[in-house]
């Protein structure tokens, strides 16, 4: 049993050699607004919403074209061959000839009443608008997810060094209980429970491995690769409580300004100006036409050649009358998505609201689980000296020190989730209301550690 033990402990210093070259620290550490600031420039999710915001903005270029004059320049040139087959007139009545035409015609068109054009315009601008509240939330999402993700890291490193000091203490236990076996001086039950446990926490260590290389690369696909270490919460961080207490006033900014909302709010709108746009297609259309036009003829066949200048102005009505009803149908369906782009919006509303009184009791209670874990953590330290002291003194098993000791890592993890849930939460709150900005992240940021 010896040589699984010291085969424990090789692994165990391989394992650690790996992840120190995984985590070798340099000059300085990167801390949540570092690797933030990261994830802005390489974020893929961000970038396509910046881009489809760009898109957006031309789409009302594009709209408001159509409400503006369009010119246009036609220029043709013809060759044109004759020959008379048969003629009544004797003077023409044979011959043959090659002349060419030249045409040049310039053409302005205003649209003086299209409204299905106007509402249209209208439209992009509201589309304009969903963009901007689409990017908002992409940048605010990608906030949230970044300190989501780092500290699920922290997280995992912190199970990894807990599973490990764990793994440790059972080992020496293990190595207790082998040589007072050898002395005559403990129990067979208490070297088996030893070889159990230390089994156990070997397969803890390889999951709490696996968990930290999941983490790690849940954050790079946000950032890249990263370049080190990350910065760790500080020991004690400042417990603020949300301003103002009171959760009615966030549900309420919650409902007007959070970018979800506020997006479904411009949904709702650009369905509407489309239902508008439809049901313009009842509507009649007035469009001014002025043409210019040159006509160069170099000869014909029966002799000379000419030059016209043809001036034309013209309005032009027209009045859609029957289109097989499509025209109705379009409008009835357009009514009928904005009737859903409604409801959508009510049923976002109601869940920013159920999200924002969340995140504003979730602040609240990580106040308090912080607090009292780390007055656990206090308790199960003191708990395990007296266990080993009863151990040292025969009045407690080994299992009972090695249960105590785990006791005591499970306390340390529950006060670093407790103090990971604060941050998260206090983010969280700002998010659900929609005030979440990069300010926010930079005061997140005075919580962690600085490298040295």
């Amino acid at each position: 049993m010896v040589d699984t033990t010291e085969r424990g402990a090789r692994v165990g210093v391989l394992l650690a050699g790996a992840l120190s070259v995984l985590f070798a620290a340099p000059a300085m550490a990167e801390d949540l607004l570092t690797v933030y600031q990261r994830a802005v420039q390489n974020d893929p999710g961000l970038r396509g919403a910046g881009f489809q915001h760009q898109a957006a903005a031309e789409g009302v270029r594009q709209a408001r074209a159509a409400l503006l004059p369009d010119v246009s320049f036609d220029a043709e040139h013809i060759e044109t061959r004759q020959d008379i087959v048969s003629s009544d007139n004797t003077v023409f009545a044979q011959g043959s000839t090659d002349f060419p035409t030249d045409t040049y015609t310039l053409t302005l068109t205003q649209p003086l009443f299209d409204w299905a054009a106007y509402v249209g315009y209208k439209q992009s601008q509201a589309d304009l608008l969903r963009a901007d509240a689409e990017y908002l939330r992409a940048r605010q999402d990608l906030m949230l997810q970044v300190a989501e993700r780092y500290l699920a890291v922290l997280a995992a490193q912190d199970e990894l060094r807990f599973v490990r000091a764990e793994k440790a203490a059972v080992a020496r236990q293990l190595k207790r209980a082998q040589e007072r076996l050898g002395s005559g001086m403990a129990r067979i039950t208490d070297l088996h429970d030893a070889r159990s446990r230390f089994a156990s926490v070997e397969t803890d260590e390889i999951d709490a491995e696996n968990a930290l290389d999941d983490a790690i690369q849940a954050l790079a696909e946000l950032t890249g690769p990263l370049d080190g270490e990350l910065a760790r919460l500080a020991e004690e961080i400042d417990l603020v409580r949300p301003d103002p207490e009171s959760v009615d006033q966030w549900i309420e900014s919650a409902v007007n300004q959070n970018p979800r909302v506020v997006l479904l709010k411009h949904s709702m709108e650009v369905a509407r100006q489309e239902a508008r746009r439809q049901k313009a297609g009842h509507y009649p259309t007035l469009d001014l036409t002025a043409r210019y036009n040159n006509r160069e003829t170099d000869g014909t066949l029966f002799g000379g050649g000419s030059e016209v200048e043809t001036t034309d102005l013209s309005l032009r009505f027209r009045l859609p009358i029957y289109q097989g009803g499509a025209t109705s149908a379009r409008a009835r369906e357009a009514a009928f998505l904005y009737q859903k782009a409604r409801e959508d919006f009510i049923k976002e509303q109601r869940a920013v609201s159920r999200e924002t009184r969340s995140a504003y009791r979730g602040v609240l209670s990580s106040i308090s689980r912080v607090r009292s874990a780390r007055q656990f953590v206090i308790a199960q330290q003191l708990a395990l000296e007296a266990r080993r002291e009863s151990f040292r003194s025969g009045l407690e098993t080994a299992i009972m020190v090695l249960d105590a000791e785990r006791d005591l890592y499970s306390a340390k993890r529950d006060y670093a989730r407790a103090r990971y849930d604060y941050v998260l939460d206090s983010l969280r709150l700002k998010h659900a209301v929609g005030s979440l900005q990069a300010s926010d992240i930079q005061a997140a940021n005075n919580w962690f550690e600085k490298a040295p």
